[in-house]
């Protein structure tokens, strides 16, 4: 994720800790998109992966004098 550039519009989806996402939703999806992770984690919580994913985004589009 530290490389990817993200779309201003985007949907972000988050699996469930240990299966992910579905077959489906991945096939479905432009992106995937993965938080690296360093040491013996194996997975982030969802809520934990979603706030610095979002953090991701905003950083990169959020307006400069927010």
């Amino acid at each position: 994720m530290e490389n990817y550039k993200f779309p201003k519009r985007c949907l972000m989806l988050f699996g469930a800790e240990g299966p992910g996402l579905s077959k489906k939703a991945l096939e479905m999806a432009d992106d995937v998109v993965y938080i690296s992770q360093f040491g013996s984690v194996r997975s982030l919580n969802a809520g934990a992966a979603a706030a610095v994913s979002m953090h991701a985004w905003i950083a990169q589009h959020a307006a400069p004098n927010c």
